[in-house]
């Protein structure tokens, strides 16, 4: 049976999807934060899988599941937190659930009201996700902001975007900490660590292009060296000390994972994926993801749509 295949990008229009109820205050896609336990699931309870243009900061106090961002899965249990960043797939699963919150918000709702200084703390080292346990009392203060956060999303506060804008960084700052202590990684010079955050978003706006059919082609070092204005020995240089991964490798991981998505949840034809992705040459498709991932199209596609 092939998975439930959905091109739902928003926040709104997903819990709409779901048949979920969400408050009045909610009148944008910008923003909000719900009480999940609230929603009166039915466990175990799995979603389908979307891909996401907001960030999803999920505050998991009393509850046992699982959250899939791209290839990695996070497993759930109480005190745990987790970040998936925009233009990812994923999908949660649940078995058990006393008390979830989850915050949605686009970047654009936080640069209206901090236009500057947030790219370190929403990045989180690159990665398209990530999870970590906190501590009881790290945890109960997480939870408070959360129901502080939520008695004022649903008020008429003046000012209130600006006030949950300022809450919602200074969990998701907490928790980058809790990240840099846990890997033990020093951030990059300001310069570089910009450099990969435009680099990496300059991937994503390509494979929205390419899915959205405004360009026919996957973006090499020499075009993001070009779009960047410099040059690509240094944008190389950069990318690999600063990421421990190649730009090739970048952009190839973001390429297999745009077809692993429609291999698992989409009838397209092999040629119809190729060609979206500019493989003009069926058989280098072919080779080029069975090198990838050491399966065949065909081969990775029956395997996940009768699992």
């Amino acid at each position: 049976m092939i998975p439930q295949l959905t091109t739902i990008s928003t926040y709104k229009d997903q819990i709409d999807f779901l048949n979920l109820s969400y408050h009045d205050y909610i009148d944008n896609d910008e923003f909000s934060i719900v009480k999940v336990h609230e929603w009166n699931l039915t466990f175990p309870f799995h979603s389908p899988t979307f891909r996401s243009d907001y960030y999803s900061f999920t505050i998991v106090t009393k509850a046992n599941g699982s959250f899939t961002v791209g290839d990695d899965k996070f497993e759930l249990h109480p005190n745990h937190v987790v970040v998936a960043c925009p233009d990812s797939f994923f999908k949660i699963d649940w078995t058990d659930m006393e008390k979830v919150y989850n915050i949605a918000f686009k970047k654009s709702f936080i640069l209206k009201h901090f236009p500057g200084g947030i790219d370190n703390i929403l990045e989180f080292n690159t990665k398209n996700g990530f999870c970590c346990c906190l501590t009881e009392d790290t945890m109960e203060y997480f939870e408070k902001t959360c129901l502080e956060m939520h008695k004022i999303a649903v008020s008429d506060l003046c000012y209130k975007e600006e006030i949950m804008a300022n809450m919602a960084l200074n969990l998701l700052f907490l928790v980058q900490l809790q990240q840099e202590t846990e890997t033990n990684t020093k951030n990059s010079s300001e310069k570089n660590n910009k450099i990969v955050i435009d680099f990496r978003q300059n991937i994503e706006n390509n494979f929205n292009d390419l899915i959205e059919g405004y360009c026919t082609s996957v973006m090499r070092i020499k075009e993001h060296a070009q779009l960047l204005n410099l040059d690509e020995n240094y944008l190389s240089k950069t990318i690999s000390n600063s990421t421990k991964k190649t730009v090739n490798e970048w952009i190839n991981k973001k390429l297999i994972d745009e077809i692993k998505y429609l291999l698992k949840h989409s009838e397209k034809s092999m040629k119809d994926i190729a060609f979206l992705f500019g493989f003009n040459d069926l058989n280098y498709f072919y080779s080029f993801f069975k090198t990838q991932t050491q399966f065949a199209p065909g081969a990775y596609r029956k395997q996940h749509q009768n699992s």
